[in-house]
């Protein structure tokens, strides 16, 4: 063998050196970021989350007039309900509350739900309903000063 070609295959091997290390980096990183994504990826949950809470601006101006409660973008001002008193966590809805759907994107903004839940707005609240059994699964109430607060708080009784 020449001195030229021990100079080829000598070059030859450390270049096949470098790209196997590389696709084997390559390899690591792409598995490394499978599984974290695997880990991040959102799992649907039958409860209302922070990110439900902070969806909602409060009091802010549209059109002129103050909004307690509501969406911005969309401009949309939630108003107080007589209802929202009457929904409670644990129980049925009662007969002459409706359990439709938001109309807006609440439910785009919050976190995903789990499919047998639907959320629902009544005034200023969020009902997490079962719409077969109209059972109440979660209730947050938006006009609360925070997300624990939301989720404990117990509307006054209709007077």
């Amino acid at each position: 063998m020449t001195p030229s070609q021990r100079e080829t295959t000598g070059s030859w091997k450390f270049e096949a050196g470098i790209v196997g290390v590389a696709a084997l980096t390559l390899t690591a990183f792409l598995t490394y970021m499978m599984m974290k994504q695997e880990a991040v990826r959102a799992e649907p949950v039958d409860h209302f989350v922070q990110s439900d809470y902070d969806a909602f601006d409060r009091n802010f101006e549209l059109e002129g007039a103050r909004c307690e409660l509501g969406l911005i973008e969309q401009k949309i001002c939630m108003h107080k309900s007589p209802m929202e008193s009457d929904i409670v966590r644990g129980e049925p809805l009662p007969d002459y509350i409706p359990d439709m759907g938001t109309q807006f994107r609440v439910v785009v903004e919050t976190s995903l739900k789990a499919d047998q839940f639907r959320t629902v707005a009544y005034g200023q609240t969020l009902a997490l309903v079962e719409p077969g059994s109209r059972y109440v699964q979660d209730v947050l109430h938006l006009t609360a000063p925070d997300f624990v607060s939301a989720q404990n708080s117990r509307l006054e009784p209709k007077v």
